[in-house]
């Protein structure tokens, strides 16, 4: 049976929570939520059928403050676990879905985007219930940057705490948690504390925050929008999957040896299961030279191998590329969307036999034609990634990174058809295990968490062993009781 959510009101005057019911159930509020479910949730039971995922939690809460988190906290007994729900898009849902006995803190309503002027820089301070279109669009107003992802619906907080890269903009600007100068968090015993790098906590909290404590708020260091000075973008059309492992080699080596040695420039491929190809070309501002001029190999790939354009199209700012893929990601939608993520990459210029199996095996192989909207991102990372503050994501290692987002929509899949789909995703998963070099699964938001017996290395997810250990000790110093456990790096973290 559906349980019904509540959300709290103002904590009164003698410090106990006052709640009001939410006329809403577990399920009106997942559906409201969540963006996708875990592939992996949707697979048949033994008699071949499915269940429906609903949230599981016991009281549902949407806190407007961060002093009404902190009473919370302390008002429920100790020893009640806790999730935490921003965006909703978390590959594996773990904090959407929690379990019995837990709460779950919505943090919807906490919606402050401010500006401010600190040490000669500008400075933005984003709640944990701001999304990207918001920041983006409030960015925007200032003439601002930053290296945001590219889902519109993506909780800020959510991805910058488990570890999120831009693939347009990391080169330049950074992963979003490297531009971090301040936090606001609730611990686990409901202590309400600011933290700045002058705090071991603070480093930790930029890739496995999610485990550690609340996040409230964090505030950036906004960049110039002058430092995007362009880009450009080509879609094409492809018939078979040969056209699009011929023309993805050979983009991946226009990558390897023209972009990743020139950090002036980001290059992203997509393929995608609706058979187009989609290269994007970030132009920064230390570019010199004639972009069209840059690009030029690239179309002239696309004319050899007798392929469609589709749309070529020009941007002239920052604010042009991190909406650009906005009206694509509206279009993804299912009777559950089902999803899963997983990543492979390289901390130098990948060899030829990354590349030949990226084209061959991931390209080649990947679920692309039985999970339609599923796609596979090829890009360029390093740059201000690689020599920014380390932080405990493995995204900071890499030069050359590839993921492959599964997704389709689970209502017009049988049981069977939605096994063959994880089980070809593993197995490219599995084939990228044994190539020399080639690190998998190294990020909170490109893994798949939920997968069973695919557990992934704690010294990879963190970026070191070295962060790993010290993720490690403060969980248990900070989080004794593990209330914190509905998070992407549960079967790493206890």
């Amino acid at each position: 049976m559906a349980m019904g959510c509540r959300v709290e009101g103002e904590p009164s005057s003698s410090g106990a929570i006052a709640q009001e019911t939410l006329e809403m159930s577990n399920d009106a509020w997942f559906a409201q939520r969540v963006w996708s479910v875990s592939a992996n949730k949707v697979l048949p039971e033994p008699d071949g059928t499915s269940t429906s995922i609903t949230s599981l939690a016991d009281s549902i809460y949407r806190p407007r403050s961060a002093e009404e988190i902190a009473a919370l906290v302390r008002a429920l007994p100790p020893e009640t676990p806790i999730a935490c729900v921003c965006g909703g898009h978390e590959s594996s849902g773990v904090a959407l879905v929690a379990d019995h006995g837990a709460v779950i803190f919505d943090l919807m309503k906490l919606k402050g985007i401010a500006f401010e002027e600190g040490d000669g820089e500008r400075l933005v301070t984003v709640g944990s219930g701001v999304v990207f279109r918001e920041l983006v669009d409030a960015v925007r107003e200032q003439d601002g940057a930053l290296p945001v992802g590219t889902g519109p619906g993506v909780g800020v907080v959510g991805y910058t705490v488990n570890g999120g890269l831009s693939g347009y903009f990391s080169r330049r600007l950074g992963l979003l948690g490297q531009r971090a100068v301040r936090m606001t968090v609730v611990m686990a015993d409901g202590t309400l504390r600011t933290l700045t790098p002058k705090d071991e906590l603070f480093t930790l909290m930029l890739g496995a925050g999610s485990a550690l404590a609340i996040v409230v708020d964090i505030t950036f260091r906004l960049a110039d929008a002058r430092a995007i000075q362009g880009a450009e973008q080509l879609v094409l059309g492809f018939e078979g999957r040969g056209q699009a492992i011929a023309f993805s080699r050979a983009a991946m080596q226009f990558m390897k040896e023209a972009v990743i040695p020139n950090e002036s420039v980001s290059v992203e491929v997509v393929v995608t299961g609706t058979n187009a190809l989609v290269v994007t070309t970030v132009f920064y501002d230390s570019f010199r030279g004639n972009a069209d001029g840059f690009t030029e190999p690239l179309r002239a790939l696309a004319v050899s191998r007798q392929l469609p354009t589709l749309a070529d199209s020009r941007w002239t700012s920052w604010y042009e590329a991190a909406a650009a893929l906005w009206p694509v990601i509206a279009e993804q939608k299912g009777s559950p969307l089902a999803t899963s993520c997983h990543c492979a990459g390289t901390p130098t210029s990948p060899a030829d036999e990354v590349l030949d199996f990226v084209a061959d095996v991931l390209v080649g192989e990947a679920p692309l034609d039985e999970a339609e909207m599923s796609i596979i991102e090829i890009r360029t990372l390093g740059g201000a990634a690689q020599t920014g503050p380390r932080i405990p994501t493995g995204n900071c290692e890499q030069a050359f990174f590839v993921d492959l987002v599964t997704l389709y929509d689970s209502s017009l899949k049988t049981p069977a058809e939605r096994q063959a789909i994880v089980d070809l995703t593993n197995r490219w998963v599995d084939r990228a295990r044994a190539v020399p070099g080639l690190g998998v699964d190294f990020s909170g938001t490109h893994s798949q968490s939920d997968d069973v017996d695919r557990s992934a290395v704690a010294a990879e997810i963190f970026g070191s062993s070295a962060m790993a250990q010290a993720v490690s000790e403060a969980k248990a110093r900070v989080d004794p009781a593990n209330r914190f456990r509905f998070h992407p790096f549960a079967k790493i973290l206890t």
